[in-house]
């Protein structure tokens, strides 16, 4: 069942405040028009540590804006790249939205499809965004895969954060891209959560299990909700519960699998606790 989604509110004690999050009567600050953010911040560059570490916040707001998600089905209906130089198409849909949300949508984007040293190039604005994750490299000179848009996705999924704040992330999950090192992991101790879904196709579904640990020390689903919904009204979240039975070996396929995604789906690991404030308790 569909979960209904609210938004609380919160102090986080740690990390730099998202502009426009300070604001409790600003809903979806992407919403605006006149958002004075400069358009060279929204690339800083390469997340600090290899991938498939990364970091957030791709700001729900914005992900679930009918117009975003309009660019990037129209985008995946052809090659990512109109030329040798990672031109972007057109694409009428991100016209509709505020320069700040159009810049996130196309860095996570980027983030997650193109490999480390890949860039793409938004037309309208000359800004370049730099691949990191590699999950569809193809898409460069192909038509998005059915198989890559369910990884696409639940890259994105897994970059959300309604809390506001940068955090770094680790990322895991069937593919080559997905496979994180055994330091990283121990420097990720806490596995949070697993997503999946199509956003490219009809009736996108959010999906998203939670790992013991998180469901033990935190508000989980409250947790989720605020960091892939926060106040999002077009949020369509589908918690499923803990990922030990909302996931299952398949014996016959050879993988883990989650719903109807097979194995396309990725898990997040994060540091600690910390930047959930008043939805986690740290264990003793």
């Amino acid at each position: 069942m569909l979960k209904s989604h609210s938004f609380s509110f919160f102090v986080v004690a740690a990390g730099v405040a998202f502009v426009g999050c300070a604001s409790p009567e600003v809903e979806n600050p992407f919403g605006a028009d006149d958002f004075e953010v400069g358009l060279e911040t929204q690339d800083p560059g390469d997340p600090d540590t290899r991938p498939p570490g990364s970091s957030n916040p791709l700001w729900p707001g914005c992900f679930w804006n009918t117009n975003v998600q309009a660019a990037y089905r129209l985008y995946a209906q052809k090659p990512l790249y109109v030329d040798g130089h990672g031109n972007l198409p057109e694409n009428p849909h991100l016209d509709q939205v505020s320069a700040t949300c159009r810049g996130q949508a196309l860095k996570f984007l980027a983030r997650c499809a193109l490999p480390e040293g890949s860039i793409m190039r938004d037309p309208a604005t000359n800004v370049v965004y730099r691949g990191w994750l590699g999950l569809a490299d193809q898409w460069k000179t192909e038509v998005l895969s059915s198989d890559n848009q369910w990884w696409v996705t639940s890259c994105l999924l897994e970059h959300l954060n309604g809390y506001g704040i940068e955090v770094p992330i680790l990322l895991q999950g069937a593919r080559t891209e997905l496979q994180p090192t055994a330091a990283q992991i121990s420097e990720f101790q806490v596995p949070e959560s697993r997503a999946w879904g199509n956003l490219f196709a009809p009736n996108f579904v959010a999906n998203v299990c939670y790992f013991t640990n998180m469901a033990t020390g935190c508000l989980v689903e409250q947790l989720l909700d605020e960091r892939i919904c926060d106040s999002s009204p077009l949020c369509n979240l589908n918690i499923v519960g803990n990922c030990n039975t909302a996931c299952f070996y398949n014996i016959l396929a050879g993988y883990l699998q989650c719903g109807s995604s097979g194995n396309k789906h990725i898990s997040v690991r994060v540091k600690d606790y910390d930047w959930y404030g008043y939805d986690c308790v740290i264990p003793e």
